[in-house]
């Protein structure tokens, strides 16, 4: 008689036949082939791709930048991989037979001599934040931007600030709220502070009314209601104002230098050709114009852009986790078709004492089902308001388990925050 083990790894190997056809029978209906395939390929971060959703080698990348006379790169201010991908693409320019000049929105026009020496070896790495009054004139983390503004010192690429100084904006903002003189606010501006604007502010396209709409509302100041008529036209006039100057000075630099120029900007004055390049139209007919811009994984959009880089929406907490949203090959149970990725822990950090690994999937934060990389900020406000630990629910591989971050506020054994 055979023995209950045999029976049982008998039963098994049966249960494991069985399965097997179960598959094979769910796997035999043929793929569906008349869905439209956006991506012809799995890009990784920092892959440049068309707008088709192809592959585009660096060498083609640098071939098509070259027909160019401005080359207008997008970027979110705070996205690493974003500015990674510009001084990529500066240094591919640099290799080229006609090196760029390099325009910066984040740098304004009266900081324009401190960026000149910089790249002429004039000032020190350690003393340019202090020396372009960055916390002022711009915020964003500086040493995101460093790689870049170190890549132009070093290719000795021409380099001039485009924007308006902050504090001119303010007072025609002041100016526009106040309404002193309706019809034009730029003319309550003293002269001094005129000087500092292009001669011609090009208003928006209509299509790019309704987006500089959005964005208002989007704001933090402006969600809370709807924006009225003086709001919206002070809005408009100062993104005109912004992307008037910008294209009116990338077109003087293009004169001065000779060359083509690389503009790096925000993607809200670079997707669809309705900022900058709607004014470099005006200010240098018939030149041309490359757009490249960051893609987030979301429905690619040929208008947005002529060359996508593939940056994925991340996230560096101070708690020493960096979270990636990434596509999913399958759509997960509730139709998400991405999830949020731990990508790096840093070492005696706060995320790597509560047990938080590289390869987690952060399936909620505080309660708040992760669908979107925002659900961590809603979650650690609510822990901070409460004085209550702030808990991440991960999967790790078939496995479920919780992340105590602790209280926010408090500094861990290690001194983290």
């Amino acid at each position: 008689m055979p023995s209950l083990t045999f029976k049982r790894a008998r039963a098994l190997r049966l249960g494991a036949f069985l399965l097997a056809l179960t598959l094979l029978a769910a796997c035999a209906r043929p793929a569906p082939a008349d869905e439209k395939m956006s991506l012809s390929f799995l890009p990784a971060a920092g892959d440049f791709l068309s707008a088709a959703g192809d592959p585009v080698s660096p060498e083609d990348f640098r071939a098509r930048a070259a027909q160019a006379d401005y080359i207008l790169i997008g970027e979110s201010h705070g996205a690493a991989c974003d500015h990674a991908a510009e001084r990529r693409i500066l240094i591919l320019l640099a290799h080229g037979e006609r090196p760029p000049a390099v325009g910066l929105e984040m740098v304004p026009r009266d900081h324009s001599p401190v960026i000149a020496d910089f790249a002429a070896g004039k000032i020190d790495p350690a003393d340019l934040k202090d020396r372009l009054d960055w916390n002022k004139t711009w915020g964003h983390p500086f040493e995101r931007y460093l790689p870049v503004f170190l890549a132009i010192r070093d290719w000795k690429l021409p380099v001039a600030g485009l924007n308006v100084p902050p504090a001119v904006i303010r007072r025609l903002s002041a100016a526009a709220m106040a309404n002193a003189t309706a019809a034009d606010p730029v003319a309550a501006l003293p002269p001094e502070d005129r000087a500092w604007l292009p001669e011609r502010i090009v208003p928006p396209a209509p299509e790019q009314l309704g987006f500089l709409r959005e964005a208002m509302e989007s704001h933090p100041h402006g969600a809370q209601a709807a924006p009225d008529s003086r709001q919206m036209a002070r809005f408009t006039l100062i993104q005109s104002v912004w992307d008037s100057a910008m294209a009116d000075q990338a077109a003087r630099l293009r004169k001065a230098t000779g060359r083509p120029v690389a503009v790096l900007a925000g993607t809200g004055h670079v997707d669809g050709g309705l900022g900058i390049a709607l004014r470099l139209r005006v200010f240098d007919p018939g030149a041309r114009i490359l757009l490249v811009s960051p893609w987030r994984g979301d429905e690619l959009d040929p208008a947005d852009a002529d060359l996508r880089v593939y940056c994925p929406e991340s996230f560096e907490s101070r708690m020493g986790m960096t979270l990636e949203k990434r596509p999913l090959a399958m759509p997960a149970e509730d139709d998400r078709d991405w999830q949020v990725v731990v990508t790096a822990v840093r070492r005696e950090s706060r995320a790597d004492l509560a047990g938080l690994r590289p390869g987690d999937v952060v399936v909620a934060a505080g309660g708040y089902p992760m669908r979107s990389l925002n659900a961590l900020h809603l979650a650690g406000s609510d822990a901070f308001r409460a004085k209550k630990p702030l808990v991440l629910e991960i999967r790790r591989g078939r496995q479920c388990h919780t992340v105590d971050l602790g209280p926010l506020g408090v500094p861990t054994p290690k001194g983290d925050k």
